[in-house]
């Protein structure tokens, strides 16, 4: 899962690259575009962190027949979410990047819009990829979900400069090429991921939408994508903050969010490794080992990340350089991203028992976490910026210091233990 991580990272590295040698003003309209992306993803994963647990649970309990039922549900479920982004979320584009402090109609906002636009159309297949992914999580066969992740990144590395740059014949798209490619990245693996589970004995059969379990899934990934969205949108008010010092800050920021990616998506590999764990033992009635896989998966994340933030810190310059010429863009970038590995661990704490909770179905607890104190950035981030005359390096440090409260609360209230009675049976049940 850790590899995983890092290959979906590559995704949006891949796209940084090659839209970087578009120049600054295409770079921060994809830094810009970067927290919409984030809430379109979260999104579409609604289902996927619902299939996840129920799917660990029927493993735990050796109850396997209900397992392709609960992903064809959670398929449902995907779809659904796939139709309320296209009437909602894709009229208001425009507006999303007018509160980000883009001027309306400049050159920023019009790419920055169109990239979205295309990324919403195609997010059915980033829908359908997160349920089978998930699925494959759930039974704890990570394998397979890697070999599929890498072939979908292969895929979307090979499209990228075909279809932003018009290679071999093919019409230039610019930054429009980049969603282009990683829509058709997400379809080929939700489809290979359906035709490997069949091979494997979860065939999913067409099925009717059963409300008792679609509510169940959408309850368990609701507050998870909750969390995401308002975690996206503080970073869209803080984006007049970044904005009112240059769009070079925007680009830094987007470079950068890509970049911290590699340590982030580490954490991610290990909460699923969590999430999985605490599935499964909660299905064999063994809570006890449901809480000791959560903290040492904490312990295993905190002994990777620990290295890795520190080849962040010293080769900042040398990965910024990489994506852009800009002096004004790396130093903003360089300073961003020392400033946040020297919190990664924390991250990699909060991550890894929100996937405990989010394992055993208790999914409040991370969403009451992110708001609140991701919340706390703008008025943090204010203070610094300007009464402490900080500057923008008062914004960075406003994320940071939010990320180190987030790690210590989460895994605290995880030591609580009330996530263990969160599913009942008859939410299990699937048909």
């Amino acid at each position: 899962m850790v590899v995983i991580g890092l290959c979906r990272s590559c995704y949006y590295l891949t796209d940084s690259y090659w839209i970087g040698k578009l120049g600054t003003t295409h770079l921060a309209a994809l830094g810009g575009s970067a927290f919409a992306w984030w809430m379109m993803f979260i999104t579409c994963n609604i289902a996927g962190y619902g299939v996840n647990a129920l799917v660990a649970r029927h493993e735990g309990a050796s109850s396997r027949q209900h397992i392709a039922p609960a992903i064809v549900q959670g398929l449902w479920v995907g779809l659904g979410i796939y139709l309320t982004l296209l009437v909602v979320a894709y009229p208001l584009r425009d507006v999303y990047f007018q509160l980000l402090g883009f001027v309306s109609g400049s050159e920023e906002q019009l790419l920055g819009s169109e990239y979205i636009g295309i990324g919403l159309i195609g997010a059915i297949a980033l829908a359908a990829h997160a349920v089978t992914l998930a699925a494959f999580r759930g039974i704890g066969d990570t394998r397979t979900a890697l070999w599929i992740t890498v072939l979908s990144l292969l895929l979307n590395a090979g499209l990228d400069p075909v279809l932003i740059w018009g290679w071999l014949g093919a019409p230039t798209l610019g930054i429009a090429g980049a969603a282009w490619a990683t829509t058709a990245a997400n379809a080929t693996a939700a489809v290979l991921g359906i035709f490997i589970l069949a091979r494997k004995g979860y065939l999913l059969r067409p099925r009717a939408p059963q409300p008792r379990i679609l509510g169940v899934i959408t309850r368990i990934g609701l507050p998870i994508a909750a969390e995401g969205i308002g975690f996206s949108l503080v970073y869209v008010l803080l984006g007049q903050f970044i904005n009112s010092f240059g769009t070079e800050q925007m680009a830094a920021l987007g470079v950068g969010h890509r970049i911290e990616s590699l340590a982030f998506m580490v954490c991610v590999g290990f909460q699923v490794g969590a999430s999985t764990m605490v599935g499964q033992y909660l299905g064999a009635k063994d809570p006890k080992g449901a809480a000791l896989a959560a903290n040492r998966a904490a312990v295993l994340c905190t002994a990777v990340v620990l290295p890795l933030s520190a080849l962040l810190y010293l080769f900042a310059p040398q990965l910024f350089s990489i994506f852009t010429d800009d002096p004004v863009t790396a130093s903003a970038g360089v300073t961003y991203l020392r400033i946040q590995a020297l919190v990664a661990v924390f991250m990699g704490i909060e991550v890894v028992f929100q996937g405990g909770f989010n394992g055993s179905g208790d999914t409040v607890p991370p969403l009451l976490i992110g708001v609140i104190f991701t919340a706390a950035r703008l008025p943090l981030a204010w203070l610094l910026a300007w009464p402490l005359g900080m500057g923008i390096a008062g914004v960075w440090w406003a994320i940071a210091l939010s990320t180190v409260v987030k790690g210590i609360i989460c895994w605290l209230w995880f030591r609580r233990g009330r996530w263990v009675n969160a599913l009942s049976e008859e939410d299990l049940s699937v048909e």
